[in-house]
């Protein structure tokens, strides 16, 4: 669905003269899904597969896959289920921190040790919630960004915490790599699982049908086909995780999840929540002005009604 890291695979299969293989995901959001279009997808797969068999010389595993589909599934079922965690006041965790937690299902969320890792992190987080332990000392104020950070630049979201501002994620964040899914009580939490469901993968189309919708399901894919979809999964989110704000990236270093983020502002503006936006480029350091974003935080933390706590501030005029 990113176009960009198609095309850096396939710079480098035309370089190295050797075989390219892309799977076409742009089947249209997932509330849209139908049989047809996941067809394609399966269809893609499975062509794959004969792809790398005939290059490779190699037969191709099939137990190996589903083992492989059931830990992504537990895996990116889990994180977000993390994520729900973060609904708690206070937030057990800080985007900050969530940036070096999502990262591992990005790298092998199909790895077993992956999923148990989530696992385990899962267990400890809920530890958290039930110990009142809070990611931000001071926390009274909840907010969320928006697409990729500033890499460069995370000590941000460390000077928010100065006025007790504490980031619970992100939908790219929670979305990227978290799998949601509708809760009886009708708010948003963890898709269950196949397994979970009772369900028993027995061959490679069932595998590949189910890693295909899994897939579609995606909260972060869902806004390349309209901005609406994104303003209303994150209204979804300043609802249900109790925010004050959001700040969102004008991330020119991404421009798939940038992508209508000023219809994304009006659309929040419209239902009364509070927005800033700062520009920055997630891959370019030399595109972020340090210097007039803290002001532009300044001057929404004023918006907000919020000072620097005033040991924070001691600190910063000691420095």
């Amino acid at each position: 669905i990113c176009c960009s890291h198609a095309k850096w695979d396939q710079e480098a299969s035309l370089h190295e003269k050797v075989p390219f293989y892309c799977i076409d995901v742009c089947v249209g959001p997932y509330e849209t899904l139908t049989e047809e279009r996941l067809n394609y997808v399966v269809k893609q797969l499975h062509d794959s597969i004969e792809g790398m068999e005939k290059t490779t010389g190699r037969k191709y595993d099939d137990e190996k896959l589903i083992a492989a589909v059931h830990n992504e599934c537990r895996s990116t079922s889990l994180w977000a289920e993390i994520c729900t965690l973060n609904k708690a006041i206070p937030a057990p965790l800080d985007e900050k921190t969530m940036f070096s937690l999502y990262v591992l299902a990005t790298l092998q969320r199909s790895s077993k040790k992956i999923a148990d890792f989530y696992e385990e992190l899962r267990d400890e987080v809920k530890d958290r919630v039930a110990r009142g332990i809070a990611a931000v000392p001071y926390e009274r104020c909840r907010i969320i960004t928006d697409t990729q950070p500033p890499w460069g630049f995370l000590k941000i979201y460390r000077y928010m915490e100065q006025f007790g501002v504490v980031s619970v994620g992100s939908l790219y964040t929670f979305g990227l790599e978290g799998i949601f899914g509708e809760q009886e009580d009708g708010s948003w939490g963890p898709r269950k699982t196949p397994q979970q469901l009772g369900i028993k993968i027995k061959n490679r189309d069932e595998a590949l049908r189910i890693t295909a919708d899994w897939n579609l399901s995606r909260p972060q894919w869902q806004h390349f086909y309209d901005p609406r979809i994104k303003t209303r999964m994150m209204l979804r989110i300043v609802n249900e995780w109790k925010l004050n704000g959001v700040i969102l990236h004008l991330n020119r270093g991404c421009e798939g999840l940038t992508v209508g983020s000023s219809e994304n502002r009006l659309g929040l503006i419209k239902a009364g929540v509070p927005v800033m936006t700062y520009e920055g480029n997630m891959a370019d350091e030399k595109e972020f002005d340090e210097r007039r974003t803290v002001s532009r935080i300044e001057s929404f933390m004023e918006t907000l009604g919020l000072e620097q706590i005033e040991a924070d501030r001691a600190a910063q005029a000691a420095s």
